[in-house]
């Protein structure tokens, strides 16, 4: 049982690393808005005309959250709304020009600090991590 406190706690320690790397790296990018707000950003860049329901699912957050960041978003003039042809009672969401060139500059230091955070490990090693990541966090979500 120690060896897996030890783990969770590893886990933790590189969890808040991680989040202060982020933050320290986006944070004049993305001046009054907070890491997750970049995290949505980049999300939207990759799957853009989606919906505030399917962020809140991916990203595991209540839509009064999702809303709120998204919001921030709209008014710092980096996402727009367009009502969804399909059903408007939903609205798809989209970058605004803006917005790509933040969410570009943002993939750039989101890879360097996965660079730094890897150095060391053989592409082997990096497979085999995101195998086990990918099966704890599959552990977890299925025992909800």
């Amino acid at each position: 049982m120690e060896q897996t406190q030890d783990l969770l706690d590893q886990l933790q320690q590189l969890t808040a690393e991680l989040r202060g790397q982020f933050f320290l790296q986006l944070g004049p990018e993305l001046p009054g808005l907070t890491a997750m707000h970049g995290r949505l950003l980049l999300v939207i860049a990759s799957q853009s005309g989606t919906t505030a329901q399917q962020l809140a699912e991916l990203l595991r957050r209540d839509k009064a959250q999702m809303t709120r960041l998204l919001n921030d978003l709209q008014q710092a003039a980096l996402v727009k709304r367009q009502t969804d042809p399909k059903d408007a009672r939903r609205q798809l969401l989209y970058l605004s020009e803006q917005g790509m060139q933040i969410a570009a500059g943002l993939k750039t230091k989101k890879r360097q600090i996965a660079s730094k955070m890897l150095n060391g490990l053989t592409t082997e090693q990096q497979g085999q991590m995101a195998g086990l990541l990918k099966l704890m966090y599959q552990n977890l979500v299925g025992s909800a």
